[in-house]
């Protein structure tokens, strides 16, 4: 689709941020597969539902995409097609609201107290231990890599005898305010360098997840974790250890469920993070089986939600100063 381009310099000229950026680049780059491999051009004046079927057929059938990777497929087309309908004024044939993709739920693994003990204890060569910093630093945080990448001195504040993060979010441009913990200071000291721009020695990112699986196999993170897929219409499950999961983003997982579980409020996990919607953060809430466990017990069984093995280094954690109005 030539108008392809147009539409994604009129989002780069409006300013819109580097990630939804990206995501609509990937999508003009299936789309442009496709026609190069299938021989048919795509035209938003002629699409409809038979060609939107062709397309999805090609991405899960031919290039094996996952189901939530055609539903973010779907999710961009539709904003692509009502801009060329509203914005440009083009007749778009098909219903946009038939062109539906459906998000899997999908495993959001975590790491638990004993699993951050088990990492902070391991021993690692040089490179591995730097790697292995950043992402206890990130659990500690719940900052993504993008932003741990960029974090500064500037960034750094006092606060009440103690020290906060500031900062813009990378990907949302969502301001947060973030309590540094014992344990994240402890991080921050061990590579303060007045030399170094960044606050911490972070790699590139697909190098510091091939690092991680490492990590956590040194740490010893071999439990077995059920992994659900969908490819081409097909349920597969399969196990895995679960140092093979860990990446860079697990660490966010962990700071919210962590949270959650040594009783963080909601909105107050939502400021943390930066999610516009709270309905964002409950989603958290909903995947921490623990949780559901201790309050079904205190319900139930009249025991106290909070046990001595779940508080583990509470305080290490999870605090956190509320940006200020």
């Amino acid at each position: 689709m030539g108008i392809f381009e147009e539409h994604w310099q009129s989002l780069q000229a409006r300013g819109y941020a580097h990630y939804t950026l990206r995501q609509r680049k990937m999508l003009g780059s299936w789309l442009s597969a496709y026609e190069q491999d299938q021989g048919e051009l795509l035209n938003p004046c002629t699409y409809d539902l038979a060609t939107h079927d062709r397309v999805l057929n090609y991405l899960r059938l031919q290039r094996n995409l996952a189901q939530n990777t055609v539903a973010s497929f779907v999710r961009g087309l539709k904003v692509f097609l009502r801009w060329c309908r509203e914005e440009r004024g083009l007749v778009v044939p098909v219903e946009l609201r038939k062109l539906q993709g459906r998000h899997a739920d999908v495993l959001k693994m975590w790491l638990t107290a004993n699993n951050l003990t088990a990492l902070a204890a391991a021993e690692l060569p040089e490179y591995l231990t730097r790697v292995r910093d950043v992402l206890l630093f990130c659990c500690y945080t719940g900052l993504r890599y993008s932003d741990v990448f960029a974090l500064q001195r500037g960034n750094l504040h006092q606060w009440d005898g103690g020290l906060i993060l500031r900062l813009v979010q990378t990907k949302t441009r969502t301001g947060v305010s973030i309590y540094l913990t014992e344990a994240a200071r402890a991080i921050l000291d061990k590579y303060a360098d007045p030399g170094r721009v960044r606050l911490l020695p972070v790699l590139a990112n697909q190098v510091m997840n091939r690092y991680l699986k490492r990590v956590g196999k040194a740490a010893g993170l071999l439990d077995e974790v059920v992994v659900t897929t969908v490819v081409g219409g097909e349920v597969l499950k399969k196990s895995v250890p679960r140092y093979e999961l860990l990446t860079s983003h697990t660490a966010r997982h962990t700071f919210a469920t962590q949270s959650l579980l040594r009783g963080m409020p909601v909105e107050v996990l939502q400021k943390v993070m930066g999610h516009a919607k709270i309905q964002t953060a409950l989603v958290y809430a909903k995947v921490v089986e623990e949780l559901q466990h201790q309050t079904m017990r205190r319900i139930w069984e009249g025991q106290g939600a909070a046990t001595v093995n779940v508080g583990a280094r509470a305080s290490q954690i999870c605090a956190a100063e509320p940006m200020a109005a």
